[in-house]
């Protein structure tokens, strides 16, 4: 069972200046956000500057989109290059809810390449979801700059820099819909795998990347309270959006950050109430080597063992190695490398741990 939890961060961020790069006037912001993701892992920010007409724009598609019948989403189904739509009970957690992924670099949407993967529903309105996602991009740069300040790093920008939009296989921005359902409607027992008997609308579980932005409509989400044993209820609070730290930021950071478990439940989010969201995914460019940073006066602490979801990570693991771990576990075989691409990746990320440095501050 999950409890209220009025220690909930709740930070405002009106001093965070995403134009001009100078970190000295987001110390306070760097130290108030920092602080939180040391402690909980999460924060609601407000007085972010992503617009409030945008978010609604795209909660009003995301609505219009999940309504059409399920055959004709289905027609696309996720890929490799995290695009397309995953239906309620789809993916390996058999988690109660939909998902429609936007992956790619900057113009992906719109290519050739992607134009099958692509709902046709959304053929018009690529141009949207592109700009959308490069204001989440840039508050996750920001966020990254304040993460290097509070934590002494030398270079504001340690973080950011790895972050480029135009890399890879670029961020993901993943519209989610919890259906509501009548009560008497039976769901499988083997869509039963949460710890609670009656299920899960989403399994608990870390994210993979550096930041993730939430935006949601109606409470529901819980995480781990940092006592680490006890689930608390993460506030809807109109205007603000979730932050949360995963995996790879976690890990890179040497824990400084931390990366919690969260998770939908029945009992949170009652099968006859919907809820409806989107998580904004940003991560750092496939070839990045995540080295754990060392905090001063620990040079010699050696990292404890660090798991993502079950997954051992070792330094010297590339966010796109860890990406693709993650996400073959959720979706199996459209994450899928072929023999060959693995040898490559193997022979590359030899290379880089070879030349890779651990970073002290």
């Amino acid at each position: 069972m999950a409890t209220s939890n009025d220690e909930f961060p709740i930070i405002d961020i009106s001093d965070l200046d995403l134009s001009s790069g100078r970190s000295s006037s987001q110390r306070r912001v760097a130290d108030e956000v920092t602080r939180a993701c040391r402690e909980w892992g999460f924060l609601l920010v407000k007085n972010h500057p992503i617009p409030a007409e945008d978010i609604e724009e795209m909660f009003a598609l995301s609505r219009e989109f999940f309504q059409l019948p399920e055959e004709v989403k289905e027609r696309y189904p996720i890929t490799k290059r995290s695009i397309g739509y995953v239906g309620s009970f789809k993916d390996r957690g058999k988690d109660d809810k939909m998902s429609m992924w936007f992956g790619g670099v900057p113009g992906a949407l719109s290519s050739s390449e992607s134009h099958d993967s692509v709902p046709e529903f959304w053929h018009q309105h690529v141009a949207k979801v592109e700009a959308f996602k490069h204001r989440c991009h840039d508050l996750v740069v920001g966020l990254l700059e304040c993460f290097a300040l509070a934590l002494g790093l030398p270079d504001p920008k340690f973080f950011a820099d790895a972050h480029r939009e135009d890399a890879g296989n670029g961020n993901s921005l993943r519209m989610l819909m919890y259906p509501a359902r009548a009560r008497h409607d039976e769901r499988p027992n083997d869509h039963r795998k949460d710890t609670d008997e009656e299920g899960s609308r989403m399994q608990a579980h870390t994210d993979s990347g550096s930041v993730t932005l939430l935006f949601q409509r109606a409470p529901g989400l819980e995480v781990l309270s940092p006592d680490g044993e006890t689930w608390a209820r993460a506030p809807h609070v109109p205007g603000c959006i979730l932050i949360n730290v995963g995996d790879a930021l976690g890990f890179w950071s040497g824990g400084q950050l931390k990366a919690t478990r969260h998770r939908v439940t029945f009992e949170g989010l009652p099968p006859d109430k919907e809820r409806q969201s989107m998580a904004y995914f940003g991560a750092a460019n496939p070839d990045t080597v995540l080295q754990p940073i060392v905090a001063c006066g620990e040079k010699k602490k050696k990292m404890d063992t660090y798991y993502s979801n079950g997954f051992e990570l070792v330094p010297g693991i590339t966010v796109g190695e860890l990406n693709r771990m993650i996400m073959q576990g959720i979706y199996g075989a459209a994450f899928e490398s072929s023999s060959s691409k693995k040898q490559e990746d193997n022979k590359t990320l030899e290379a880089e741990r070879g030349q890779a440095t651990t970073a002290v501050v």
